[in-house]
């Protein structure tokens, strides 16, 4: 008996865990992003960060001693947008 496999198909696989519309939002946010994240973005970019991850790591403070963090958040939502990029 054969099983039937369920593949989706590549363009939606391609910005998976996002639409193409949120996917494209993610882009055009981040390309502002590059030094300093804004304040108003802070809850932005972590909750991407745990998107991609699929984690709920909370929230760290805006203090400098989070820097890593916060940098480390920001190289998951730009290393996501190569990936997707490079599979164009």
């Amino acid at each position: 008996m054969e099983t039937a496999t369920t593949t989706m198909p590549d363009f939606i696989t391609k910005y998976l865990p996002y639409t193409e519309g949120e996917y494209i939002e993610l882009k055009s946010i981040m390309k502002d992003i590059t030094n300093h994240i804004p304040n108003d973005r802070m809850g932005w970019i972590w909750g991407n960060h745990n998107k991609i991850l699929s984690t709920t790591e909370p929230q760290p403070c805006s203090c400098g001693s989070a820097a890593a963090h916060w940098i480390r958040a920001a190289e998951t939502i730009r290393n996501f947008i190569i990936k997707v990029e490079s599979q164009s």
